[in-house]
């Protein structure tokens, strides 16, 4: 009990600002931003500031009193609140985009920005309550090579305004959203760099949703032409491949991408004749194959700062087989 006379305690400030918007009640419609009341709109960053604080200093019982009853008796809800925790910690956020939303219905509707050229999106969700309000966050570093986005879903019900939902996804990779990184992909593709196209068609694929409710105009057809580069290169290439120009021919049995702190840049895995245990020799080894890899995999380096490798001792022989290697990162510019 004495921890419920505490928590009530701190409910206070939440309960008066949460029933302080239950007032102002609109026809159906949806505003975004400054289209929103201001008065209204203060109180809902006041929200913001609030849950973002219990986020970051991993307040629990704080974040449960903003919760509707619903989310708090939805377990799996608490690993989304540790992953959102996560990402508060690791960067400042500021609001992207919000909306204020009266439902007509308590049914899926629409709401999104058309105006972002390439990055114009729509959210389709559903109605919970008559009055809903959703809350975009970005860091406030834009400068971030792979930013995250935060979303926050309220609804008002009896009892007051409450998260519904809280989630965080991948909005960024490189610098780049994923109608961006498909557009270059695509380009990647028409010059018939299909291994460096599926790299970046993969990239594109794991930011395409920023949330649960989110969907790009612009890159409906990422998955299939990821799937085209993904066929045309394996058709040109016939893994393992060897790499000409080096001695003890190297071979390349597999391409991906791998993350540093820096972005996401790709790796190539080869075998090697040369003894993994004398990582000198390994390394001069890698040198020449630097020199030529774009020849071998057109556009790799191009536009990337970094690029990984993997030399290993022989061809694994499944997904979970371990062989001796060597990993070493070449820093292009």
């Amino acid at each position: 009990m004495k921890t419920l006379y505490q928590n009530t305690i701190k409910l206070i400030p939440f309960t008066l600002l949460a029933l302080s918007l239950q007032s102002c009640i609109k026809q159906p419609g949806a505003w975004r931003n400054d289209q929103i009341p201001g008065g209204k709109r203060d109180d809902f960053h006041k929200l913001n500031e609030q849950l973002l604080h219990d986020l970051r200093t991993g307040n629990s019982d704080d974040i449960s009193n903003m919760e509707s009853r619903e989310m708090l008796d939805d377990k799996s809800n608490l690993r989304q609140i540790e992953l959102v925790g996560n990402a508060v910690k690791t960067a400042d956020y500021d609001i992207y985009d919000e909306y204020y939303i009266v439902n007509k219905h308590r049914s899926t509707d629409t709401i999104g920005n058309a105006s972002a050229g390439i990055n114009s999106y729509k959210m389709i969700y559903n109605g919970i309550t008559h009055e809903m309000y959703m809350a975009l966050f970005l860091p406030k570093d834009k400068n971030l090579p792979n930013q995250e986005m935060i979303t926050a879903l309220y609804a008002k019900y009896d009892y007051g305004w409450k998260l519904t939902s809280v989630n965080v996804n991948t909005y960024k990779i490189n610098g780049k959203t994923a109608p961006e990184l498909y557009e270059l992909g695509k380009k990647k593709y028409n010059k018939q760099h299909f291994a460096d196209a599926r790299l970046t068609l993969e990239l594109a694929l794991q930011c395409t949703a920023p949330n649960d409710y989110w969907h790009y105009e612009h890159d409906t057809d990422a998955g299939k032409l990821f799937q085209d580069a993904a066929e045309a290169t394996v058709k040109q290439y016939r893994f393992p491949v060897v790499i000409d120009g080096v001695a003890g021919e190297p071979r390349v049995f597999r391409i991906g991408n791998q993350k540093n702190s820096h972005g996401w840049f790709p790796v190539i895995y080869y075998t090697t004749k040369v003894n993994i245990a004398d990582t000198n020799a390994v390394k001069s080894e890698n040198v020449q194959i630097g020199k030529v890899i774009d020849k071998l995999l057109p556009g790799i380096t191009e536009d990337k700062d970094y690029i990984f490798y993997s030399a290993c001792s022989k061809l694994p022989l499944g997904a979970a087989t371990r062989v001796e290697h060597f990993d070493m990162t070449d820093k292009l510019r």
